[in-house]
């Protein structure tokens, strides 16, 4: 995939394209993830459709410039579809991108003609209950993002965070797994993990978040991954989105947690996806 960019209502945006190999399908990453960190799931999918993977603002390439609202990324979903994409095409959200995505498409249902969701709790409560309303970690984080000066440094001071349990970075990670966070993490602007360090609850529990499934109908899968592997999705979760979109289908991926191998080993969703976007043909 070429990375490509696009200015946006006055914000310059990075993002990958591939070649036209068929239906044109978006890529929205998590929160606070940039397109290229999911080369593996890109590279599998890049084949069989026209792919587009989007950066948001203040993260990755794409410019860095606040607010970091869910609003703001919902605006840039929508700017990007219409600028970039033109309507009707595929989509998939990982994590918080199925949120800037599906509440797009809440207004604006021309914008997909399918949809995956992967691993995305839609209620807003679920995130407060699995995050905890303690945003201590995350104010740390963004203070010692904000001191480093280069990535050595801030490998440094992240070594030193607590971790939800009390115990250090170092105990939980090694090195390699530090450096590796502290080079993804230099490509953030610290500023996107300030609506989150001054209140979770302040940052999600938006109207934005609470509308579904509004104006969309077209159909749509949830990909999720196994709670007692880490997945996000709880069983009130699973019946929160299936409650708001009854006529969603979703498959559950045994083993697979949060994540779903989408950064290393995405063979088994790149399968799901396939087949779900096949069987619309």
């Amino acid at each position: 995939m070429k990375s490509k960019f696009v200015e946006l209502d006055g914000v310059r945006f990075n993002y990958g394209e591939g070649r036209p190999n068929g239906r044109r399908l978006v890529f929205l990453p998590g929160f606070p993830r940039y397109w290229s960190e999911y080369r593996p799931l890109l590279d599998k999918l890049e084949p069989h459709y026209h792919l587009f993977a989007l950066s948001m603002r203040g993260q990755g390439l794409s410019q860095r410039s606040p607010p970091y609202t869910i609003a703001s990324y919902i605006t840039d979903t929508i700017a990007f579809l219409r600028d970039v994409i033109g309507g009707g095409a595929l989509g998939i959200g990982h994590s918080a991108g199925a949120w800037f995505g599906l509440a797009a498409a809440n207004d604006f249902p021309d914008l997909f003609s399918a949809f995956v969701s992967i691993d995305q709790p839609l209620n807003p409560e679920d995130h407060v209950i699995a995050h905890g309303t303690d945003t201590s970690a995350v104010g740390q984080m963004l203070a010692a993002l904000r001191a480093a000066r280069d990535v050595d440094e801030l490998k440094k001071r992240l070594s030193c965070l607590l971790t939800s349990n009390g115990r250090s970075w170092a105990e939980e990670m090694d090195d390699r797994e530090i450096l590796e966070r502290a080079h993804q993490l230099s490509k953030i602007d610290p500023e996107t993990f300030a609506p989150w360090a001054n209140g979770l609850e302040n940052w999600i529990m938006v109207a934005e978040l609470q509308r579904w499934p509004g104006q969309y109908r077209a159909p749509l899968l949830f990909l999720d991954g196994d709670p007692d592997a880490g997945s996000m999705l709880t069983a009130a979760a699973v019946h929160y989105n299936l409650s708001r979109y009854p006529w969603a289908q979703r498959v559950e991926l045994k083993g697979h947690d949060h994540i779903m191998g989408l950064r290393s080993d995405p063979e088994r969703s790149v399968a799901e996806i396939r087949s779900f976007f096949g069987s619309l043909v």
